[in-house]
């Protein structure tokens, strides 16, 4: 009985070890496996990322240039009255009671324009509303992109309504009181970038409080 059941024991190993065997080729032929390993394409991009817009051409108007004239305008009210110097000519917008715009006359839309807003209601650092508002670009702007980065300002660009534009941005403290007063921003297309530049820096180190 005992070499009885060894030799059925055996027979049952040898049918498994077949059917094992049996298995994995058929697994390896599936698979391709008596084929050289060749790269796998992905089903879908492991990141997701933004499709890049068809780009609408920019209007054709004379980029802006470095060295605009400037003159000195007040905006504000009560403490906080500031004098900015602006473009001369240029058309001048109210926003609100605390932000204020300027365009050439005339100009097409997607052109460029600056603007000045009092941020004194946050009662944060520079640093702080620097980090901030690259956040809320990135949330609320297509194809945003960080350009460049320095400790009170910022260079980027993004698309709006198939328009690629750029922009640049400054925030200063007039008071001393290590926290965001006046934001100063210049937004333009490409071409505009070397007159936006040098605008934003300007106007930026000539805001006076009165």
């Amino acid at each position: 009985m005992r070499s009885r059941g060894v030799a059925v024991l055996a027979l049952l190993v040898l049918v498994g070890a077949v059917g094992g065997f049996g298995a994995s080729w058929g697994l390896r032929r599936d698979l391709g496996g008596d084929r050289p390993a060749q790269p796998v394409a992905a089903a879908s991009p492991s990141l997701p990322v933004d499709p890049v817009p068809e780009l609408l051409p920019d209007p054709t108007y004379p980029p802006l240039e470095p060295g605009v004239p400037l003159v000195r305008q007040q905006v504000g009210s009560g403490s906080f009255r500031m004098t900015v110097p602006v473009p001369e000519g240029w058309d001048f917008t109210e926003n609100s009671l605390n932000e204020w715009q300027w365009r050439p006359p005339g100009q097409p839309s997607f052109g460029y324009l600056l603007r000045v807003e009092q941020v004194l209601s946050n009662r944060r650092s520079i640093d702080w509303t620097l980090d901030r508002r690259i956040d809320e670009l990135d949330e609320d702007e297509e194809n945003f992109e960080v350009l460049d980065q320095g400790t009170a300002g910022l260079h980027f660009r993004f698309v709006a309504s198939n328009h690629l534009r750029s922009g640049y941005l400054r925030w200063l403290d007039l008071t001393g009181s290590d926290n965001a007063q006046v934001e100063v921003a210049v937004t333009g297309r490409i071409v505009d970038s070397p007159g936006m530049a040098d605008l934003v820096d300007r106007v930026a180190a000539g805001i006076e409080l009165g």
